[in-house]
């Protein structure tokens, strides 16, 4: 089983979510519809150091109060309760769950309430496409997209049959978490590092 980047692992193939979880090694994947896509090398370091603030600041946000946040890597079936048929597992950067039954110790299963991905120029066509319309089939409640280089964030709401339109917030501007009544994050690039190495 190999790919490159975040392409498809076989482009003719449908796998389920009994075959995700059978397959043993350290290659980190998503499904998607059934397809496969690999998701190494690892991501970049502003792209983790994006992550890991705004689930931090989400942290303290929901101390005591009934929301969980979670960061990647962890195993969400967005349509599934346990179905081994299920086509779809993903790993968001990061995620809230208010219904604590969704959460178990494998991993979450059902639309978390909140989803943020950082983009990426090897997953941009998948969080605005593949994951996008599956996070919206789901009942994701809010998903974001935050641009590290720019500083931009796309939000998509839930409305009363989908996503409503999507909410553009430039750089410096207070992004509202809306299913998350209090809660804002303040929209900004990421620092940057030297160049990447080999």
């Amino acid at each position: 089983m190999r790919t490159s980047g975040t392409s498809a692992l076989k482009s003719d193939g449908r796998y389920t979510v009994a075959d995700y979880k059978s397959w043993t090694d350290d290659v980190r994947r998503e499904l998607i519809d059934g397809v496969v896509y690999e998701m190494s090398p690892a991501p970049r370091v502003a792209h983790q150091e994006l992550a890991l603030e705004l689930a931090h600041k989400l942290m303290n946000f929901l101390e005591d109060k009934p929301c969980i946040p979670f960061m990647a890597p962890i195993d969400v079936y967005p349509l599934g309760e346990g179905d081994e048929e299920a086509r779809d597992a993903v790993q968001p950067d990061v995620i809230v769950v208010c219904d604590e039954s969704k959460i178990h110790e494998d991993g979450v299963y059902g639309a978390p309430d909140f989803i943020a991905e950082i983009l990426s120029p090897s997953t941009a066509h998948k969080d605005l496409g593949e994951k996008r319309d599956l996070y919206e089939r789901a009942g994701v409640r809010e998903y974001w997209l935050l641009n590290p280089d720019n500083g931009s964030v796309l939000a998509w709401r839930r409305a009363e049959k989908g996503f409503a339109p999507v909410a553009e917030y430039p750089e410096g501007t207070e992004v509202p978490a809306t299913v998350l009544p209090g809660f804002a994050w303040k929209a900004a690039r990421a620092r940057k590092y030297g160049a990447a190495k080999g």
